[in-house]
């Protein structure tokens, strides 16, 4: 005999549960402003040098003073693996400014701290956003 008031079995109940924890997930990530795009990313701050397709080949680059590697490659230039961790700090650039040389590329997360703040929720902004841009480099990576 089923307790009062178990009208729903178990497989129903667990649906549910996972439907509820993807939904405030969800509502979460949104509303905190962590989910962003890489690739738009990419297209707005990045492709001006580094090209549209990572090639190095972006408008400005003609006037840059450094040769730009094809970020296309940058798992085979690591024995074929994707470096996203110093990818990330890359990009960010507060951690490796040698990476960079001398003030060329753009520190992103003094960048991009300037556009979201400095409160933990800004810095955690921030972050996404390098996340989104790391995870895209890794996607447009060729492999052959």
């Amino acid at each position: 005999m089923k307790p009062p008031g178990s009208s729903i079995n178990r497989r129903t109940a667990n649906t549910c549960r996972a439907s509820l924890f993807f939904c405030l997930t969800l509502l979460m990530s949104t509303a905190c402003g962590q989910t962003y795009d890489g690739a738009e990313l990419y297209a707005a701050n990045c492709s001006n040098c580094h090209g549209i397709y990572g090639e190095g080949d972006g408008a400005v680059t003609p006037e840059l003073s450094v040769v730009l590697q094809d970020l296309r490659y940058l798992s085979q230039r690591n024995d074929g693996e994707f470096p996203e961790d110093f990818v990330f700090k890359v990009v960010d650039g507060r951690e490796l400014r040698v990476a960079h040389g001398p003030a060329g590329m753009p520190v992103w997360g003094v960048e991009f701290s300037r556009s979201e703040g400095y409160s933990e929720d800004a810095q955690e902004r921030v972050a996404a956003k390098i996340s989104a841009l790391t995870a895209f480099l890794k996607q447009i990576q060729i492999t052959e």
